[in-house]
């Protein structure tokens, strides 16, 4: 089982949680989704997937609220007076959704949890910062070796920088699908192990509008920041 296949299962899971407001998957990434352990290959594309998700509710509260994970260890912040909503996916995957239930269809954060391999010990284990950012563009090439364009495949993305913050990777990006509102996205990959040995590969997102972006900035930045875990 090889990285790449791994990265692009990931992608989907990490977006699972708007499943309502995503387009069809894919069949090759839903087959994907189906098997309940990841390749090291099948990682990269799934992160693609948290591209092309439709964000649910606007991120426009000014102070962050915190919320804890239970057995995953993990505290994050949302908006103060979003809700956070849980579920529960095929093969062990998680995820938490905080929604702005005044604002439809404009922003969210989303925190997931993907069971790993003992031998995923770290981020490197994936490859480098550079290829899994790779896999968080929509995967569209073809014979003449070109990638997603709005003109050929009615979706395209850019990647606008990436970071570390806390020994995770973050990723400040943006997707823009035919006939839909461009959106803005910053997420963090981080790996928890325990004794040394691996146990998940967690994303946290914070998406919206690109319209909203320039508002909404410093609020993305203060969410991926509040991510912390008690295991190492």
């Amino acid at each position: 089982i090889c990285r790449g296949v791994m990265l692009r299962r990931f992608a989907i899971i990490a977006t699972l949680g708007l499943a309502s407001a995503l387009r069809p998957t894919p069949t090759h990434l839903a087959s994907a989704l189906s098997q309940p352990a990841l390749s090291r290959r099948a990682l990269l594309p799934a992160l693609a997937a948290a591209a092309t998700v439709r964000p649910s509710p606007a991120l426009a509260a000014d102070a962050l609220e915190q919320h804890t994970t239970g057995s995953y260890q993990v505290t994050f912040g949302a908006p103060a007076g979003w809700p956070v909503s849980e579920q529960e996916l095929q093969g062990s995957r998680y995820l938490y959704i905080a929604t702005d239930p005044a604002e439809p269809d404009s922003a969210n954060v989303v925190l997931t949890f993907q069971p790993l391999a003992a031998d995923y010990t770290s981020l490197g284990s994936f490859g480098t910062q550079q290829l899994v950012g790779n896999s968080l563009m929509p995967q569209c090439a073809d014979r003449s070796g070109g990638g997603c364009t709005l003109e050929g495949y009615g979706i395209e993305g850019k990647m606008l920088g990436t970071d570390t913050l806390k020994g995770a990777y973050t990723y400040d990006y943006t997707i823009q699908q035919t006939g839909k509102a461009p959106r803005h996205l910053r997420t963090l990959f981080a790996v928890q192990t325990e004794e040394g040995r691996g146990r998940r590969l967690v994303t946290l997102t914070a998406q919206c509008y690109e319209s909203k972006y320039a508002e909404l900035k410093p609020m993305f930045q203060k969410v991926l920041e509040s991510y912390s875990t008690s295991l190492k």
